[in-house]
């Protein structure tokens, strides 16, 4: 049989049986200890205790995914993918602006579908980004290079 202790914060009574326990005038803050816990615990927390104070549901659900979380399950949350929001803002100004813009887009899409638990969502949209990012990166080179090509051509004839 369990043996059960409560505190008022100064003093700690006990030990005594469940039924015991239930007569004292203790609230769902008053802190209880029985073997089998590491610490003490707020009497609301403590299931056979519940019914004394009207809670009828049980306590959340802790988990490791922070304010956004991706359902229960005891795997760790998988990581943010590649945003490639850096990399899209610098193709935009120093390369080619249409695809640049494209890759923003895509890549302000990462984040939100992530912090919303659709992950699967993130991970194409992180696809997306890069490859309009590169897109826009090489074809920004290439027409770069044409340019100073032509530019050396149209010096060296004399036009």
């Amino acid at each position: 049989m369990k043996q059960y202790y409560y505190t008022n914060g100064t003093d700690r009574f006990g030990p005594m049986s469940l039924e015991e326990l239930k007569t004292k005038e203790i609230t769902a803050d008053t802190l209880v200890w029985y073997d089998g816990l590491s610490e003490w615990v707020k009497a609301g927390s403590v299931p056979e205790l519940a019914e004394l104070f009207g809670i009828n549901e049980p306590p959340p659900v802790e988990n490791n995914y922070g304010q956004y979380g991706r359902g229960f399950t005891n795997t760790p949350p998988m990581p943010l993918p590649k945003t490639w929001l850096v990399e899209s803002i610098l193709v935009t100004l120093l390369c080619c602006l249409p695809f640049g813009i494209v890759g923003i887009v895509f890549a302000a899409k990462v984040e939100s579908a992530y912090n919303r638990g659709d992950y699967d969502a993130a991970l194409q949209a992180s696809k997306e980004a890069g490859k309009w990012t590169q897109i826009g990166f090489w074809s920004g080179l290439v027409f770069g290079v044409i340019y100073i090509i032509s530019v050396a051509i149209i010096g060296a004839s004399g036009f």
